[in-house]
């Protein structure tokens, strides 16, 4: 497929603002996205992954950079070569990917806004909860770990999970072990009154173990945690009593760093 190219280069620092010209076309990557609907925000979470797991934006971060005559690593090189023809003409601008303008946002922007919706609080067990509510936030994590590494940071992050504040992570990974309780509530068998309903404690227990600096964090206590997550009563009382027991607390005010 042709792709447009047009001459022009920029000799900058990394940390330049570095204006688009007039005759670049771009486009708002969430133009049509409404992110205080659920379905949009599972749509956007969904669509965001896909372009960095694909290479999407690292395409356009080797572009970028070419522009502003940076040094690229070998992957942005691997992916700005598998954009160029030989019969193009050296040092031309690309303008389009695939008939695509580039987005007028940086990727990290565009993930700020997305992320910021999937955070759900007091977490509901016993409403349904979308896909990107769920799971989303772990999956991102997981292919920024592994696809994130060459794309571009903001000024003081120094890896692809700092460009989000520390708090949000926080609330995300928290949110994350309620997955666990998730259901509850939602129809007679999805109780604890139910037996085979009573692993989801231990479940939860090992999630917060893995989670660990995160109960540290906020300090979590018996108490605190059940204003973060809200149950039927009659599942309420069985939770309090099975952790309690299950992890030895003494009291609701107990640290659950402490025994986990």
């Amino acid at each position: 497929m042709a792709r447009k190219r047009r001459r022009q280069r920029s000799k900058r620092t990394p940390k330049d603002e570095i204006p688009l010209d007039p005759d670049v076309p771009t486009y708002d990557y969430l133009e049509y996205i409404d992110l205080d609907d659920p379905g949009f925000v599972d749509q956007a979470l969904d669509n965001l992954i896909d372009g960095i797991k694909t290479g999407y934006f690292l395409q356009w971060e080797a572009v970028a950079r070419q522009e502003q005559g940076l040094p690229l690593t070998r992957k942005q090189k691997r992916s700005l070569d598998s954009l160029i023809r030989f019969s193009d003409e050296e040092d031309d601008r690309i303008l389009t990917i695939d008939e695509m303008p580039r987005p007028k946002e940086p990727w990290y922007e565009i993930a700020r806004k997305i992320v910021s919706r999937i955070l759900q609080e007091p977490f509901r067990t016993d409403e349904g909860m979308y896909w990107a509510m769920h799971e989303g936030w772990p999956t991102l994590v997981e292919v920024l770990e592994v696809h994130g590494q060459d794309l571009s940071l903001p000024e003081g992050a120094q890896s692809p999970l700092d460009i989000f504040p520390a708090d949000l992570r926080h609330r995300l990974w928290l949110q994350t072990c309620f997955d666990a309780l998730s259901g509850l509530g939602q129809s007679e068998e999805l109780t604890l009154e139910n037996e085979r309903q009573q692993d989801r404690i231990k479940w939860f227990i090992g999630l917060l173990k893995e989670r660990k600096d995160t109960v540290r964090y906020f300090d979590l206590t018996l108490e605190t945690l059940l204003t973060k997550v809200i149950m039927p009563p009659k599942d309420e009382r069985i939770f309090v009593v099975m952790m309690t027991q299950d992890l030895g607390l003494v009291s609701p005010q107990d640290r659950l760093a402490d025994f986990l």
